[in-house]
């Protein structure tokens, strides 16, 4: 009966236009109103508040600070100008350079909303300027700005690392290979696609001083990934030092090197920095009272259970989550997915033998295919926005981009050292 309660007026409240975060909060009192856990009221605004009382959280708006600034410091014409020169002579390139952009600003962002809408407004008109189909130009921008969840720093593994209490920091180690597996997989998408429709390529040829001038101008922010991320999993900074360490960097380089970044420029960015967070601290304060009645409710103990009950080993609980969470992908976003799936799945993949780095994985990757996925892939309706296209076609053109994907994830999830091996070498 409690959980009928529970997940009842979540569902009611959220289809009835209540947003997410006020809809688990107001299921979680519910219960403790409704007297089905007998607790204060009192005990909720405890547990919210040690819901945002976390160190480690302070690192989600410093990394969004760090990309708002590259971003408006002319990072993203930098980066697109270096990857132009070596991709740009391929049948096709320019969705390489999309792809290969991604991956490097997902290094500095943390996030696949940002990523995609940074990459999206430089690279969907120029490449519709270049011949490119509009709707192809929207699609592969929005598959590959999910890099920027996968490719770390990210967003999304600080929210599951919290949750889940796993390290953050060997979150991170842990998305390096499959951040790269699926950067080439994408690039080898888009460049089938390319040769296979006869997409146009640049007549250039970019000589050794322009791809010089353009590595140059781009290497500041180029390095500041690896300098971030090399500083903390060598295990100089912790993940929230680290993420102080790239705003230093962020406004060095926009405010120094670039020169930019004017104050106006830097309101912009606290202000989306400060919006962006507002509504992540909100879903992680509310998500420990709800998550804390899902685990007196024993709810994964229970579904762990059924599981072996119905005698599924490893191979069927694993494809069985990787389904659970790819469905839930494609109908609510991905911080609620996190607060409610992930207390009850992590435990139930641990016991089934998924290591913790590589579950940390399968959630993020299945997360980043809902982003492009409808009918609520924010990734799509951000890129249709910017193309001023539908969104039909644009998910017609997803259809490769989402099978690739699905095999990154699947290797992801059956080949365990994609995940498991850098974090170890690294001593986490």
């Amino acid at each position: 009966m409690t959980l009928l309660v529970l997940f009842g007026v979540f569902a009611l409240t959220l289809y009835s236009g209540v947003p997410v975060a006020w809809s688990i909060a107001m299921s979680a009192l519910a219960v403790i109103t409704l007297g089905f856990v007998p607790l204060p009221p009192a005990w909720f605004a405890q547990q919210v508040f040690n819901g945002a009382n976390s160190i480690a959280l302070a690192a989600i708006p410093l990394f969004l600070v760090a990309g708002g600034i590259m971003n408006e410091g002319g990072l993203t014409r930098r980066i697109i100008n270096l990857c132009d020169d070596v991709f740009g002579r391929i049948r096709g390139g320019l969705g390489l350079v999309n792809v290969a952009t991604c991956m490097v600003y997902g290094g500095i962002t943390g996030s696949a909303t940002a990523d995609t809408g940074a990459v999206g407004s430089v690279m969907i008109p120029a490449m519709t300027e270049r011949g490119y189909p509009k709707d192809f130009s929207a699609a592969v921008t929005a598959a590959a700005g999910t890099l920027g969840i996968i490719i770390p720093p990210s967003v999304v593994m600080i929210m599951y690392g919290v949750i889940t209490n796993t390290s953050i920091g060997g979150l991170f180690a842990a998305g390096i290979i499959p951040g790269l597996m699926l950067t080439i997989t994408f690039m080898l998408t888009a460049y089938w696609i390319g040769v296979r429709e006869n997409f146009p390529k640049s007549e250039t040829t970019p000589t050794l001083a322009s791809f010089s001038r353009h590595l140059f101008r781009a290497l500041p922010a180029v390095l500041m990934p690896v300098g971030v991320l090399g500083s903390m999993l060598t295990g100089i900074v912790t993940p929230t030092e680290a993420a102080f360490v790239a705003v230093v960097w962020a406004l060095v380089v926009g405010g120094l090197i670039y020169r930019e970044i004017g104050w106006g420029k830097l309101w912009k960015v606290g202000d989306e920095t400060v919006k962006m967070t507002g509504a992540i601290m909100i879903i992680m304060a509310v998500s420990v009272p709800f998550s804390w009645i899902l685990t007196v409710e024993e709810v994964p103990q229970w579904t762990a259970g059924l599981l072996h009950d119905l005698g599924a080993g490893y191979v069927v609980t694993t494809l069985l989550i990787i389904l659970l969470l790819t469905f839930v992908g494609t109908w609510a976003d991905l911080g609620p997915t996190l607060i409610i799936l992930a207390p009850i799945v992590h435990p139930i993949g641990l016991e089934v033998g998924l290591q913790p780095y590589q579950l940390g994985l399968i959630f993020v990757i299945s997360g980043g295919i809902g982003l492009f996925t409808p009918p609520v892939g924010t990734n799509i309706f951000v890129v249709c926005n910017i193309a001023k296209i539908g969104v039909n076609p644009v998910t017609r053109r997803l259809i490769p981009f989402f099978i690739s994907s699905n095999i990154c994830l699947l290797v992801v999830a059956f080949v365990p050292a994609t995940t498991e091996w850098l974090p170890k070498l690294l001593g986490f």
